[in-house]
């Protein structure tokens, strides 16, 4: 597997959907587009394939730059990532990894061609990388950051007055990003809403437009800051279902599960059902340690929380759940 390198924008790009763009690229490809001010704004998409909400933006950005024949503000670098699971509209394919879990190194085709991208990034200087997502469940706008630094919550805050803080997964790209520039991942709501396309092209032209990123906090307006601390994984292999009724399942969640995303809920709060005794979900922390034990319970068949958190990223969607996990657990952070 080969890193494309295009210093131009291709024929076809800027009309096709992305379950088009096997027909006008071979593969994952950074694309080099000059404006105006250097370094260049990293943009990172697709490296989910059924998350079309950031190149649907680019190719907007793009579009409205190219009609009005003028350049970019700053020169882009955009790297279109698992073009193959856009063909087929799918988070990947059966036979490939997660591209959103392979930045922090491996023996896979797919680690040495990020390895590739990453040794260029870091040999060029960039002005800011961001790593635009959709969430597979209803959650609001927010931006993540893995790292405290001012420039990074000032990027963030570009995107959304609320931020989520993590180390855990750390194979993200944000992540290897964040050694040698401002980087954030942005999650911009469900795909397929064009409100999260305007939102994210909204925020691109901020960026672009901007001569450097604040180092200070004389801005007054605070983000509302979580701190991701545990996500909830499943036992491989195990059936879900959603609602009481009795199915031949291993787990049973409660139907409404993604309203209790970024809510505060309370010490025993329902979760769902755990059908096969046998089985238990597990908690994992930013260190991979499983700290099951102090944040979910089992009584009578119901699985509670033992304490009080604020969920993240939980979903209804069954393939996203086995293939990564159920959702995140939070708490509140004070940056000062």
């Amino acid at each position: 597997m080969d890193l494309h390198i295009i210093d131009e924008i291709p024929n076809g790009l800027l009309e096709v959907s992305p379950a088009e763009l096997h027909q006008v690229l071979p593969g994952p490809t950074l694309l080099q587009i000059p404006g105006e001010k250097e370094p260049p704004f990293f943009i990172c998409t697709l490296l989910h394939g059924d998350e079309p909400t950031g190149f649907l933006a680019v190719q907007q950005l793009l579009n409205h730059y190219t009609r009005q024949k003028k350049p970019l503000p700053r020169s882009v670098w955009l790297f279109l990532g698992n073009i193959a699971a856009a063909r087929n509209q799918v988070r990947h394919l059966p036979d490939q990894p997660d591209f959103n879990r392979i930045w922090k190194g491996g023996t896979l085709p797919e680690h040495r061609l990020v390895d590739q991208l990453l040794t260029l990034l870091k040999s060029n200087k960039l002005f800011a990388g961001v790593d635009i997502h959709n969430t597979s469940g209803e959650n609001p706008h927010y931006a993540c950051v893995n790292k405290l630094d001012q420039p990074f919550i000032n990027l963030g805050k570009l995107f959304s007055p609320m931020l989520v803080y993590f180390t855990r997964p750390d194979e993200v790209i944000s992540r290897a990003l964040a050694d040698f520039c401002p980087a954030i991942t942005v999650e911009s709501g469900l795909a397929g809403d064009p409100f999260g396309v305007d939102h994210v092209l909204d925020f691109l032209e901020q960026c672009l437009a901007l001569d450097n990123i604040p180092t200070n906090t004389n801005n007054p307006s605070e983000p509302r800051v979580y701190h991701s601390i545990a996500r909830i994984e499943l036992p491989d292999n195990c059936r879900i279902g959603f609602g009481e009724a009795e199915q031949e399942t291993d787990f049973n969640f409660i139907e409404n599960l993604e309203s209790m995303n970024f809510i505060e809920q309370p010490e025993n709060t329902l979760v769902g059902w755990r059908c096969n005794p046998e089985l238990k979900l597990k908690v994992v922390d930013e260190h991979g340690e499983d700290v099951s034990e102090g944040f979910i319970s089992y009584d009578n068949g119901e699985i509670r929380l033992i304490r009080s958190v604020v969920p993240s990223m939980l979903t209804t969607f069954a393939p996203n759940i086995l293939d990564d996990c159920l959702g995140y657990l939070m708490q509140r952070y004070a940056l000062s």
